[in-house]
């Protein structure tokens, strides 16, 4: 699999305590996205599911989160890593910029090893309702066994929330988008 990062342990990238792989390589170039150096097919690193499960401490994490880059154009490795996560008792999240619905025809088998799933391509001009999404057209879906289960994009528990006020003097304060 080619990746472009790994992360060993985050809060803020799924639910829990997880580990998070970038991978590298996406065909999508959805305008504004965050992640661009990982859009390239060159360069990043040829790992193994089990090399990159060499980097992780599965006593310390929860879940793990693969994002990109686009980890569906990598399909069959994805999949490798996916039941490794699964045999290591690991929650499993894949953000992917294509659809549920594209996925349920084309990568069925896959889907069926994902917990949780981001899907839709980004755009940057639709704030995203839940934390975890980048846009407001992406999807946080609880799966099993390949089905959703629930949509939990508009849970309040996985929700952005923010206030701005304004005093008298015009003083400008800005809270939320707070992690802890």
């Amino acid at each position: 699999m080619l990746i472009n990062s790994i992360l060993p342990e985050s809060k803020v990238n799924g639910p829990g305590n997880r580990a998070v792989v970038w991978v590298q390589g996406c065909s999508m170039n959805c305008e504004g996205c965050f992640n661009n150096s990982a859009h390239s097919y060159t360069g990043g690193t040829e790992l193994t599911a089990e090399q990159i499960f060499m980097q992780l401490d599965c006593s310390v994490i929860t879940g793990i989160t693969v994002s990109g880059g686009e980890p569906f154009e990598q399909s069959f490795e994805l999949e490798k890593l996916l039941k490794l996560a699964k045999a290591n008792k690991l929650n499993t999240l894949v953000y992917t910029g294509y659809s549920f619905e594209k996925l349920c025809i084309e990568h069925n088998s896959t889907l069926k090893l994902c917990d949780y799933l981001i899907d839709g391509p980004y755009m940057k001009n639709i704030p995203s309702k839940c934390k975890w999404a980048g846009s407001g057209n992406q999807r946080f879906l609880k799966l099993v066994d390949g089905q959703i289960v629930n949509n939990l994009t508009e849970n309040e528990e996985y929700s952005r929330s923010a206030e701005i006020m304004i005093d008298a003097a015009g003083k400008i304060t800005v809270t939320g988008f707070i992690e802890v």
